[in-house]
């Protein structure tokens, strides 16, 4: 079954003490920008949008997956917010999307599952309902460090939760194409016995982080910043295996402002 047709398991994964760290995360790494409305564009269940909400912004999210939106809407009502939701493709975000946004991300690593004639339209896209002065924002598993080593089998540490503990691992199969499908086993137990077992997958595209560098210099942007995810004190791509990228839009220059051309003559 493919994963993100299964929001519940899902957020299985995902606990209050990661939400109040990644609250904790978050509002460090933006606390520099004067944002008061978010678009998360790759949404999913909006468990890394809470957090904005929380910091009293408003938020957006944008998904193309309905069963991620509906769960999305349960998150946020469990807590008493209200996000605006619309489905729709990262692909297509402009035609659907008119306005634009202090800060517009894609989260959960949700990047990835372009395919790499479509990461640049994807960044485009979001740059396009993106302010100028605004802060384009993703996070990413670091797929040049993962395609060096061709880890296959990934084991989590047990989640706790009220009525048991989650119990997950991961088993990646990297594909002829350059894809990566990711397996997902999930064990639920209960007073230490296993009352479910479900299996999940999803695929990946892995890219050059050197790509993505190179796409938002194409574009325009050159105050760019990298650190783990988790972790802003670290900037050393060779140690973080999640990453960030944080770039400010550049302010739109006016006629009168842009620099005089220069006529050289005799050459």
């Amino acid at each position: 079954m493919y994963f993100y047709d299964c929001p519940e398991a899902h957020d299985l994964l995902f606990t209050e003490q990661y939400e109040n760290a990644e609250f904790e995360f978050f509002k460090q790494a933006f606390k520099d920008f004067p944002v008061r409305n978010v678009l998360d564009c790759t949404v999913g269940t909006g468990i890394h949008l809470i957090p904005f909400a929380r910091m009293g912004c408003t938020v957006t999210g944008t998904d193309i997956n309905r069963h991620m939106l509906g769960q999305c809407r349960k998150n946020f009502a469990k807590r008493n917010l209200v996000p605006q939701l619309e489905k729709t493709d990262i692909l297509e975000l402009s035609k659907k999307v008119s306005r634009q946004f202090d800060a517009v991300l894609s989260t959960g690593n949700s990047i990835g599952h372009l395919k790499p004639d479509q990461l640049r339209k994807g960044l485009e896209e979001m740059d396009k309902v993106l302010k100028p002065g605004g802060v384009l924002y993703f996070d990413s598993r670091n797929w040049d460090l993962i395609l060096e080593r061709k880890q296959r089998f990934y084991l989590f540490n047990p989640i706790l939760r009220d009525k048991g503990r989650v119990n997950y691992l991961q088993l990646w199969d990297y594909n002829k194409n350059g894809s990566v499908t990711t397996n997902y086993l999930i064990f639920e137990e209960v007073e230490n016995k296993i009352v479910s077992k479900r299996q999940f997958y999803t695929i990946y595209y892995p890219f050059k982080l050197e790509d993505v560098y190179s796409f938002l210099k194409e574009m325009g942007y050159d105050n760019i910043r990298f650190f783990k995810f988790g972790d802003m004190s670290v900037t050393d791509p060779k140690k973080t295996d999640w990453y960030c990228i944080q770039a400010v839009k550049p302010l739109k220059i006016t006629e009168s402002e842009k620099p005089k051309k220069k006529f050289l003559f005799g050459l």
